[in-house]
């Protein structure tokens, strides 16, 4: 049996935006803060790619750093040609200020070859 770890290769398939819609603090048992965001891909490539997945990193003004990663984008896998864009919002919730948010998406190319994004950040100045 193989141990072998391989990292997955980083490709720049998608034009990716991320914009900050808002802020919020809500004043709920315990102070939280939302930050509501739209995300938008396009393929910029010349082949077909799949997004299977993604990984979002969550930092605050604490210095914690929350890693969730997700099978699916709402409940999608959807398939970008040459392009074509997927957009979607959401929204991620902190215990404390949120200072940024780092997201990458999984995919297949149309080789069937496992891919990564770049990193795409937003920072957040909470206040």
């Amino acid at each position: 049996m193989s141990t072998e770890c391989r990292s997955l290769p980083v490709r720049d398939y998608l034009d990716m935006g991320v914009a900050m819609s808002a802020l919020q603090y809500t004043r709920t048992p315990r102070p939280a803060y939302r930050v509501l965001f739209r995300l938008r891909m396009q393929n910029a490539g010349r082949g077909s790619v799949r997004l299977l997945g993604r990984k979002w990193t969550l930092r605050d003004r604490s210095g914690n750093t929350r890693i969730i990663e997700a099978e699916q984008l709402f409940n999608q896998q959807p398939v970008l040609t040459p392009g074509s864009v997927f957009s979607f919002s959401g929204c991620h919730s902190f215990d404390t200020t949120p200072t940024g948010i780092e997201v990458r998406f999984f995919g297949t190319d149309q080789r069937n070859e496992a891919f990564i994004t770049p990193a795409l950040k937003l920072s957040v100045n909470g206040k």
